[in-house]
């Protein structure tokens, strides 16, 4: 029998490792495209068969790279996934040649250009915000008056609120303009669907929008008033399911949007949680979304959801341990099953708007079904708390071994260690540590949250500073 192959295009970094790991769990032969700069840390090539060097901007010949390899093994590929947004236009031109499902590359673009984005959901008539696109100052302050102050500036196609900036009025739109003009098509330079977008030297645009200003719709300790919310969840055949949610409210409407909390299960009414869901398979559809996992995120007003972003993508940072622990949902295995061809059935079906079709059947790969180990136990409460050392030189952090050691907190992930430069929002997309706790309670969880911030000091420069952003009343 020949043996399959799983592509993967993934950062190694300490945010990707449970996923990563995940992955090898589930197949056997996992083999990285990975760019030539790209280091193999020891813990990533314990689960990697082999490693493809690519270059995303030269597909033909990543796939000219990638064929040779299986030929020189002797395998085929099962399928192809992508830990990452900036992977996903790559990946879909990998799996058009190779014939494997993935969401195809013009639908891509209407998912990751922010502003056709919204158009979709404009004309499906789903709750979304006004918005224009500019590429000189004159038309941002144009339409920035049109909407009405405060509007947010962002980038066309970057993503985890980087160069997201809020402004309130004419003066603070011309002091950012340049910085999320320039700064937002420099960080995605080396995705492909940005490099394709200014092939020929067209300039770059902006997104100019109306800020939503949302609430949070239950009771909680912590001072994140701004209420918003994620769904994960997948689309396979036209079939939309809905697999998680996360809170994820925020301390304030800017100037910037640094995640600072993951909650779940959500603690959304009923009836709103109901109308997010629908909202989201609106969304998918709206898209053209299809044999993909999705991440959207909304904010949720008096009026009920907004929507913000959807993405053909797994939430980044703690979603997938985080949805595992609080659904028993495992996101990474609905992924690959869904590259591979096989079925899927986690999740709760989203409303459809015709009656349900049933889904055509879909052939196991050849390949024994993988040892799966025990699943992790369920907790009513998972909080991750994002921490954020101040800008500039990291030279410790101190406190991660005695948070560690609480029973309720089931990990810590280190995103930037001593000895880098911390740069912060709107310049950066992540957070320098995360603590995710699994608690009987969320009161418990969020008191557990803050006594993790208090514990865990960052020393930047010659200075210490406790964890930022987890707010009291």
């Amino acid at each position: 029998m020949v043996e399959g192959a799983l592509l993967v295009y993934s950062p190694l970094n300490e945010p990707r490792r449970p996923a990563l790991i995940r992955l090898a769990e589930i197949h056997p032969r996992v083999v990285l495209l990975a760019e030539d700069h790209t280091d193999v840390p020891p813990w990533a090539d314990e689960l990697l068969a082999d490693v493809v060097r690519i270059d995303r901007l030269d597909a033909p010949a990543a796939i000219r790279a990638t064929r040779d390899l299986l030929a020189r093994r002797g395998s085929v590929a099962d399928g192809i996934v992508s830990l990452s947004e900036t992977g996903l236009a790559f990946c879909s031109a990998v799996a058009a040649e190779l014939g494997l499902p993935f969401t195809p590359g013009d639908v891509l673009e209407r998912a990751r250009d922010k502003s056709r984005m919204r158009a979709a959901f404009a004309e499906h008539g789903l709750p979304t915000v006004r918005f224009g696109t500019a590429g000189r100052l004159d038309e941002a302050l144009a339409i920035a008056a049109d909407i009405g102050y405060p509007v947010v500036l962002k980038p066309l196609l970057a993503g985890g609120s980087l160069f997201v900036w809020t402004v309130h009025d004419p003066a603070e739109l011309a002091a950012a303009f340049d910085d999320v003009l320039r700064g937002g098509a420099q960080v995605v330079a080396g995705d492909p669907l940005v490099h394709a977008t200014f092939r020929g030297g067209a300039a770059p645009r902006l997104l100019v929008e109306q800020l939503i200003g949302g609430r949070r719709w239950f009771a909680s300790s912590l001072d994140l008033p701004v209420g918003e919310v994620s769904v994960e969840g997948s689309v396979v055949g036209g079939e939309v399911r809905v697999l998680a949610h996360h809170d994820k409210p925020l301390p304030a409407d800017g100037p910037f949007f640094e995640e600072v909390l993951w909650s779940s299960p959500s603690r959304l009414p009923a009836e709103l949680l109901a109308r997010v869901d629908d909202v989201a398979a609106g969304a998918v559809r709206a898209l053209g979304l299809r044999d993909c996992v999705f991440h959207a995120e909304m904010r949720t007003t008096d009026t009920g959801p907004v929507l913000l972003e959807v993405a053909a993508r797994m939430g980044g940072g703690p979603i997938f341990r985080s949805a595992r622990l609080a659904h028993g949902v495992d996101l990474v295995e609905t992924m690959v099953r869904i590259a591979t061809g096989a079925p899927t059935a986690n999740g709760r079906a989203a409303p459809a708007p015709e009656p349900d079709r049933p889904e055509p059947e879909r052939p196991e790969p050849e390949r024994p079904e993988p040892e799966r180990p025990e699943p992790e136990r369920r907790s009513p409460a998972v909080m991750t708390f994002g921490l954020f050392a101040d800008e500039g030189m990291l030279r410790a952090i101190e406190g991660l071994d005695e948070v560690r050691a609480h029973p309720d907190v089931v990990e810590v992930c280190v995103y930037e260690h001593p000895g880098t430069y911390i740069h912060r929002a709107p310049r950066s997309d992540h957070c320098t540590v995360h603590v995710m706790i699994a608690a009987a309670d969320f009161a418990t969880a969020e008191d557990l949250g803050r006594w993790a911030q208090q514990r865990i000091r960052f020393v930047t420069g010659d200075h210490p500073t406790g964890a930022r952003h987890v707010g009291r009343q």
